[in-house]
């Protein structure tokens, strides 16, 4: 056996592994619906909006189900409206810095940032560029890379990963964030948008939030 043919094997091995564990991401569609009563009774926002960004080769398709109950709860959630998120950071950035900052002067208020995967890279270089523009990131198993993630940023961070995600690992997701609002959850890496143990984190913080800056 040849030594391509080998590294072949592993990574179909390893493609294989990720796959199954992924699979399991299925299991939080039942959880969610077991979960829904307690969701629906959690603090209720004040119609402010609440911007979220998806994960790299999806589109705002992908964050319907939590925006859909994110407007359950009183918030103005909207999606970013730039079609499928590409991973072109230095295209997406400021794109998405420009309609933050519209969204929150339209507002007359910082907004909140909630993003999955890369969408969740991509809030924190977002609210290092418009510091007053941005109250709050929510990062949902997202890498902390180059261009995105080094440096702190002016509002709170709360990080929420999983030693299950085969896609991004804690190693990736933790990296220098040890000042941050650290959340373990048990969810897959792909699952995280329909996790509701995700969205009881979100839910919380958002509510904690509007708490605050109603006093």
């Amino acid at each position: 056996m040849t030594v391509r043919r080998l590294r072949h094997e592993g990574t179909a091995d390893a493609l294989r592994g990720i796959g199954g564990s992924e699979l399991r991401g299925a299991l939080q569609l039942p959880r969610l619906i077991g979960r829904s009563p307690g969701l629906a009774g959690m603090a209720r926002g004040h119609g402010r909006p609440v911007l979220v960004l998806p994960g790299r080769g999806v589109d705002d398709l992908s964050t319907a189900p939590m925006r859909a109950y994110l407007r359950l709860l009183g918030h103005a959630p909207t999606g970013w409206a730039l079609g499928v998120n590409d991973g072109d950071l230095s295209r997406l950035v400021p794109l998405v810095a420009d309609w933050v900052e519209e969204v929150a002067s339209s507002a007359g208020s910082p907004v909140p940032l909630v993003g999955q995967s890369m969408g969740g890279s991509i809030a924190r270089a977002v609210a290092r560029r418009r510091p007053a523009a941005v109250s709050r990131v929510i990062t949902l198993g997202s890498p902390i890379m180059g261009a995105t993630g080094g440096g702190p940023t002016a509002c709170p961070v709360t990080v929420i990963y999983s030693k299950a995600d085969r896609i991004v690992p804690p190693r990736w997701a933790l990296a220098g964030v040890s000042d941050d609002d650290i959340v373990e959850v048990q969810s897959t890496h792909f699952s995280m948008g329909i996790d509701p143990d995700v969205w009881a984190v979100i839910a919380r913080r958002l509510a904690a939030d509007e708490a605050d800056a109603d006093r």
